[in-house]
Formats: structure tokens, sequence, C-alpha cells
């Protein structure tokens, strides 16, 4: 079910976008261009919310005064005052949990290019004859003994490699950018970083991804440094009690070991995905928070019938 919701349609798009442009890294970021397009509604509406906490911040500064030693009367007036003005606790990492799914289905259409780039059958006996052929001719050690399977599901950059070196020119695909081949993984850097510093030179294409983790993890934390300050969260730290700062203060350490990880161990592809989508994603929240800055005073929360000023009922705030 998942890959017909979202694999495939994601594969559908950057295969269209592949066809056009002849590069895989390319195709990769139009793709992430495209997928934050479609996310921007959901960002709008999140920057939105995020405003509004801003806005109540001092009412729930109060309540915890005023409720400092009833923990469930207070968790009860703070619930209240959120479903009044319709704002979700987790609203602001919304846009950043439903990336999941995307990353996941991105993953399965990296790993597969030739499934989904140039729709190669590896349930055909032909495609798989010739599998084993490349596989016997150009494979090393490490993969010599995988099986036709292995190879479909985990190997298919580089059988479209072994393709190349072969002149079957129907199995290639372009994974060059920048000097970097985004076919290999950037842990496989490691074993050539020796090299390189002794001026060899011959795998400094795979050396060079080893920037990807590290500007996918500056840009990770980048965007959510920006996603904070946004929401006024840093200004109000010893206020952690609110659900929404505690969740974000975890997600604050969690994503960018999670995209260092992931990114250093994952095909290339990925990397280059999550630091065109963090850059994206600052962009939005300046922009939007610009946005609503302008428009601050058409955003309004509601406030406890039972908070009144000088006896005069106030329901709305500005």
């Amino acid at each position: 079910m998942f890959e017909y919701i979202i694999t495939r349609p994601m594969g559908y798009i950057i295969e269209f976008i592949y066809n056009l442009v002849q590069n895989y890294g390319i195709a990769i970021i139009l793709f992430t261009i495209i997928i934050k397009m479609l996310l921007f509604p959901l960002n709008i509406k999140s920057q939105k919310a995020m405003k509004k906490q801003q806005k109540i911040q001092p009412i729930m500064q109060e309540l915890q005064k005023k409720y400092a030693n009833d923990k469930e009367r207070l968790n009860r007036e703070m619930m209240k005052i959120y479903r009044d003005n319709n704002i979700s606790m987790s609203g602001g990492c919304l846009p950043m949990l439903i990336q999941m799914p995307i990353l996941i289905g991105l993953y399965q259409v990296i790993q597969r290019p030739l499934s989904f780039l140039l729709h190669v059958d590896f349930n055909e006996p032909d495609v798989i004859r010739r599998v084993y052929d490349l596989r016997d001719r150009f494979a090393d050690a490490s993969l010599a003994s995988r099986t036709e399977e292995q190879l479909a599901n985990m190997n298919q950059m580089n059988i479209s490699q072994w393709a190349a070196q072969a002149g079957q020119s129907d199995w290639v695909i372009n994974f060059n950018l920048f000097f970097m081949n985004l076919a290999n993984v950037p842990s496989a850097a490691l074993k050539y970083i020796g090299e390189v510093f002794q001026g060899n030179f011959e795998h400094l294409s795979i050396v060079l991804l080893l920037l990807i983790p590290i500007f996918a993890v500056i840009a990770s934390v980048g965007s959510m440094k920006v996603s904070q300050a946004m929401s006024g969260q840093n200004k109000n730290n010893s206020q952690n009690a609110d659900s929404a700062a505690q969740m974000s203060n975890t997600m604050m350490w969690m994503m960018p070991v999670m995209t260092g990880f992931f990114t250093f161990t994952l095909p290339a592809g990925i990397g280059l995905y999550w630091i065109i989508s963090s850059v994206l994603q600052i962009i939005q929240q300046v922009g939007l928070n610009f946005y609503f800055n302008k428009k601050e005073d058409e955003i309004i929360v509601s406030i406890p019938e039972s908070r009144q000023n000088n006896g005069k009922k106030r329901k709305k705030h500005r």
C-alpha cells in the first residue's frame, strides 16, 4: 500500500524530471523544491499557529504561576486556551514529521533507480541473466556472492555503473553532481581519505560525499534554531512545562543526530534531499515570519472570560 501511495508517485515525478535534465542530482533538487511547494500551505498554517502561541505566552505564564501547585488544573486551563484558539501543541513539528514517509519513499526510489527511472523489470529472465553477467564481470568481493534479488534491491546504482563500464547505455544513469558521485554512500569515503591526503585523487568524488552529512546536519540545526526563534520558545525556556516547548527541545537534539546518521550511512541522494529541504524550510520560515509580523494585528487570540480588566469583559486580544 505504501509503495502505491507514496513510493511510486514519487518515482514517476523523479523520472519525469530526470528525463528533462538528464542528471540524477538535479532531479532530486527539483523534486525537493516541488515537495516544499506542495507542503507550503501546511507551513503557512504551522507558522500562524506559532504566532498565536507567542501571543498566548503571557497568559500561559500567569496560569503557571496561579496554578503552580495544581498541575491538573493548570493542564486543564492550558488545554482550554489551546482549544479555544485552535492551536495544536505539536503543530510546529508537523511539517517535519510529515517528511518521514517522504524520506522512506525517497530512499526506496534512490536505492532502486533502474526500477523507478528506467523501469527495468528484475523479474525478467533476460534482465536477471544480464545482472549476473555484470556482477561477475565488475563486482568486487563484497558483492560477488550476492543474489539477483539482493542486487536488485540494494545495488541498482552499482549495476548502472557496471553497465556504463560495459558500454550498455540503456542502463546508465548520470549520478555525477558537482564532482560528487551520488551513487555512493558517504561512509564509503572513510577508506579513501588517506589516499586523497597522499595526493591520489582517483576517489576524490567519493571523499567529497563527506560534505553531504556535514552540510545536512548544519542545515538541520539551522532549521530547528530558526523554528524555535520564530515560535518565541528561546525566550521562554523557563516555561518548559509547556508540552510544545518540550517537544521542540527534544526534536532540537534528536533531528540533527538522526540526520547525521542517516545521511552518512544511506545513499548520498538522501542527504542531498535533506540539505535542500532544510535550506528551503529556513527560507520559508523567515519569509512567513516577516509576512505574519506585518499582519500581526489581524492575528486574534481568545482569552478566557474570567480574565477581565477593571471589570470589563475582554474576550479578544490583539
